[in-house]
């Protein structure tokens, strides 16, 4: 019995991974309209090759440039607190970031509540562009309470927000917060060098020094396929020692209830 043809976009994707095997980082790749015209088929076949590698990481786009190979995305342990320059010192990248906006105003109530300031105080406003070896990771917008004011006069570009903190003896120490998701509009698009609608990671968090006194609110955007977050978990069993009937491995919930 004799084989089906190959897909055209298999046989495409499959070209693209060779091409892949040899290319470095920021290489430019055939796009759709060129891919259709060697392989004679509908730009709507090879652009079904390019999504299933852009999907992977492996390759990105950029509206009206073209299609390039993606860095490795970056890790971050969400067991850790560190900087975005001790992250990519540890994956041997070079750190660098844009200061977009660095002003003060006055803080909000519910703003100046989470900073463990006075209602009527004013806050320290920073945004910066985050890089790794000058390719575009993620937007970071911080909030400051007006006692960290003088961080903003440091270099943000080349320094590190944590390590200003730290020189002035708010030395991070721990954060609590959460991850979500969301499309790039057309200005973040623009700033990541990503179409709009790209997945986003967003990480907001609260950063407290040793004597938990708020230190920062931020929220920071990460590009989807160039930042990855490992999580490590262990699983907790209570385990009732009255109790001889339960199963091993039962979860009791709601322990505050047992009295």
């Amino acid at each position: 019995m004799s084989g089906r043809p190959t897909p055209a976009y298999v046989r495409i994707e499959k070209h693209l991974r060779e091409l892949l095997a040899t290319a470095s980082a920021g290489d430019r790749l055939p796009g759709d309209r060129e891919l259709s015209i060697r392989f004679e088929v509908s730009r709507m076949t090879a652009r079904r090759a390019i999504d299933a590698l852009v999907g992977e990481g492996r390759i990105y786009r950029i509206s009206g440039s073209g299609t390039y190979v993606a860095e490795h995305p970056v890790h971050r342990r969400v067991t850790r607190l560190l900087s975005f320059s001790e992250h990519m010192q540890r994956q041997g990248r070079r750190a660098s970031a844009v200061v977009l906006a660095s002003s003060l105003r006055a803080g909000s109530r519910q703003e100046n509540a989470d900073l463990g300031q006075a209602r009527s105080e004013r806050v320290g406003v920073l945004r910066r562009l985050l890089k790794g070896d000058d390719v575009p990771i993620g937007i970071e917008d911080v909030l400051l309470p007006f006692a960290c004011r003088s961080v903003m006069e440091a270099d943000l570009a080349t320094g590190s927000l944590y390590a200003s903190l730290a020189a002035i003896g708010r030395d991070p120490a721990r954060s609590k917060g959460t991850v979500s998701a969301e499309s790039a509009n057309g200005e973040l698009a623009r700033l990541l060098d990503v179409a709009v609608g790209a997945a986003l990671i967003v990480q907001r968090q609260i950063v407290l020094d040793a004597r938990d006194r708020p230190v920062q609110l931020v929220v920071t955007r990460y590009v989807g396929d160039r930042f990855v977050f490992d999580i490590d978990q262990e699983r907790h069993v209570y385990v009732d020692p009255g109790d001889h009937d339960r199963e091993p491995g039962y979860d009791v919930p709601a322990l505050a209830e047992r009295r």
